[in-house]
């Protein structure tokens, strides 16, 4: 009698199983790559909280060395030696170009020639041939925050500047002493506050034009004063834009917002935004002011640095969301900020307006505990 083989019948998935499948493994990855995205921002604000530690460090090693803290930016000369004219040469040297040598950056700040104007426009030589662009188109890591966005690299052939992306800023208090000086009638004004500064100096924060604080000044206490802070890219920034830049420290002119042409003497598209330095006067995160709406009002009849605190002090006033003169960052929900005695701290961006500013001073005796941010 024959036997016929038998052979296990093979059965494969059905469509709708696959489909099942699919869907699951759809479902766990939804589930589980906010957990990623979220470990992810976690390592890149460690990542910027070191940053800025070791620059805060590298500011203390240079006031070991000098007896002060560095200049925030030395924005012109009286008589300029070598290329002549009356407090017209831009040199615009921030804090973060001083305290390169304390950053392990020494060769990078040796490749600075400090007698040279950082902006040569206007001094008689062609675009791209500033001396110091090799030095100051060194990308120094440590000055950019891993969440920052890139920025659009220079056209060497039309500029005279050399401009180092950063992520962070100098805390310069409350006084607007990056754009307007203390010139009223020239410049610059004899009859005005420091004169031989070219008009240029003064400010309640940590830094400030043509002068130094030491840790004397800081009688607020160095725990309960900002030292420096984020001033990343905006989220969402205009395609093209290169800022933010830390190695100059200036007001420059930004092709990428419109405001209208009574703002400043502008011609649209154009605006205006600080670099490497910034004030405690916008709230924190405060957006981009694309339409020049909130400056316009903000400045409004503002000739000198502490004008704008009559319009800021009014409450929701438009200095409020002044958000280029502030701090801001990608971070979720707030900002790293380093201390002046060293600590990084993230402040959310809740904060009260008022702990904010006396977060931001040096002297004027606000009493700030820890559990208000």
């Amino acid at each position: 009698m024959s036997r016929k083989s038998r052979h296990p019948a093979i059965r494969g998935f059905t469509l709708i199983e696959l489909l099942v499948v699919i869907a699951i493994i759809g479902v766990l990855i939804a589930l589980l790559l906010p957990a990623v995205q979220s470990a992810r921002e976690a390592a890149r604000r460690a990542q910027c909280v070191n940053n800025l530690k070791q620059i805060a460090l590298a500011t203390h090693n240079y006031e070991s060395a000098y007896g002060s803290f560095p200049m925030g930016d030395f924005p012109t000369r009286f008589v300029d030696p070598l290329w002549g004219g009356t407090c017209a040469a831009a040199y615009l040297y921030s804090a973060f170009t001083y305290i390169l040598p304390f950053m392990e950056q020494g060769t990078d700040y040796a490749s600075y020639n400090f007698n040279v104007p950082s902006d040569l426009a206007g001094q008689g030589v062609t675009a791209g041939s500033n001396p110091n662009f090799t030095a100051g188109y060194q990308l120094i890591t440590s000055y950019l925050c891993p969440s920052d966005t890139p920025s659009s690299p220079d056209q060497l052939t039309v500029n005279y500047t050399a401009r180092k992306q950063g992520s962070y800023a100098e805390n310069r208090g409350r006084w607007e002493n990056i754009l307007f000086n203390w010139a009223v009638s020239s410049f610059p004004d004899p009859t005005q506050m420091y004169y031989s500064n070219c008009n240029y100096g003064g400010g309640d924060g940590m830094f400030m034009p043509s002068s130094v604080v030491k840790l004397a000044d800081v009688t607020d206490g160095t725990s309960n004063t900002f030292f420096y802070g984020e001033q990343s890219r905006f989220l969402n920034e205009p395609p093209g834009s290169q800022f933010g830049w830390v190695n100059l420290l200036a007001a420059w002119i930004d092709t990428y917002v419109n405001w209208p042409s009574n703002i400043f003497g502008l011609t649209p598209p154009n605006g205006v935004r600080p670099t490497a330095g910034a004030f405690v006067i916008p709230v924190l995160n405060a957006p981009l002011d694309m339409t020049g709406t909130y400056a316009n009002a903000c400045f409004a009849n503002c000739v000198q640095p502490p004008d704008w605190l009559r319009n800021a002090n009014v409450p929701g006033g438009p200095c409020l969301q002044l958000g280029q003169w502030g701090f801001h960052s990608l971070h979720p929900g707030g900002a790293n900020f380093a201390f002046a005695d060293g600590s990084v701290k993230f402040i959310k961006s809740s904060i009260n307006p008022i702990t904010y500013r006396a977060l931001g001073t040096r002297n004027l005796s606000e009493v700030v505990s820890s559990d208000q941010y």
